[in-house]
């Protein structure tokens, strides 16, 4: 009999704490932005942007990618990665993919070369 009114008062708090969580209070997802992020989870974020770029060449899509974190340029984001990424002593081959597309963003785009 003991273990049915723990299991019982268990179930009810579980109950109202659905309650509270899921119909008195929700929290919207709706007002959440990428550019709220955190550094460290940023840096992950454009690290994840880097390995894309990385295997798919297809700069068009890494930028789309960037654009969501905030009105910056890309490149601005890269940087401020690599930054954070140093700091949290990321490998150097992290640090290679995230150089790699900050360069990639530093090339003109109307670079015409001498015949």
């Amino acid at each position: 009999m003991r273990f049915f009114w723990f299991f019982l008062t268990i179930l009810i708090g579980l109950l109202i704490g659905f309650y509270f969580g899921w119909v008195r209070t929700p929290s919207s997802i709706g007002t959440t932005q990428l550019s709220n992020l955190r550094s460290d989870y940023l840096a992950d974020y454009v690290l994840m942007a880097a390995e894309s770029y990385e295997q798919h060449q297809n700069l068009e899509y890494t930028t789309s990618q960037l654009v969501l974190l905030g009105n910056e340029h890309p490149l601005r984001y890269i940087q401020k990665a690599i930054i954070v990424a140093e700091n949290l002593e990321y490998s150097r081959e992290d640090l290679e993919k995230l150089a790699i597309l900050a360069q990639v963003y530093q090339i003109p785009e109307n670079s015409t070369e001498a015949p």
